[in-house]
């Protein structure tokens, strides 16, 4: 461990490499970001439990600062919505027409398609829900949910902030677009649930 050489982000900017004993000397916080040479993200210190132990921290709570844009978001929701599609021709569509023939089969399908929106809807909930704090679309943009305090949500507030969605199709979109003049980038639904989309990682 003491071999291991670290950068660390000084006002946005990557400092180093240091060693242990210089990182130390630099006074930092639980919540400043660091890479050991050789790794390919920045963590915040905190995440990283052994180097944390070697420097004496202790988590700090910050109020977060990397917010997700709305592009981000909606490349995340367009994932999201894609894996819910590739669920349905699985479980639904295949079995459809495998077992139906003609007007019927029409009908199914038809009627299968409004099982993409549930799908959705349900992964949404307990994916923001569980430690990875995301749906598949924003692990993969490595964006993740949080409380405006940055931590965790749980159940209650996850499937209360997948309800307020519906406001934002019912207002045509409007409650979504308004996401794009906040300061946090929130839409309605996070501000009705107190929730915010952050950046996962420094980049």
């Amino acid at each position: 461990m003491s071999n291991r050489k670290y950068f660390y982000v000084k006002e946005g900017k990557p400092e180093g490499p240091f060693s242990l004993e210089e990182l130390k000397s630099f006074n930092l916080k639980s919540s400043d970001f660091v890479k050991e040479v050789g790794s390919d993200d920045f963590h915040e210190i905190h995440e990283l439990s052994e180097l944390s132990k070697l420097l004496s921290l202790k988590h700090e709570i910050t109020i977060p600062q990397y917010f997700a844009t709305m592009d981000i978001r909606l490349l995340a929701w367009a994932i999201d919505f894609f894996f819910a599609f590739a669920l349905y021709c699985i479980g639904i569509l295949l079995p459809i027409l495998a077992f139906t023939t003609g007007s019927t089969r029409t009908m199914y399908v038809l009627i299968g398609l409004l099982a993409i929106f549930p799908i959705q809807f349900i992964s949404s909930v307990f994916l923001e829900a569980s430690k990875y704090q995301g749906t598949i679309g924003k692990l993969i943009l490595r964006i993740k949910v949080c409380n405006t305090k940055g931590l965790p949500i749980g159940f209650a507030r996850s499937l209360w902030r997948n309800i307020c969605k519906i406001l934002g199709f019912f207002s045509l979109g409007i409650g979504f677009f308004a996401g794009f003049f906040s300061r946090k980038q929130q839409c309605w639904h996070d501000k009705l649930a107190d929730t915010l989309v952050v950046k996962d990682r420094l980049t």
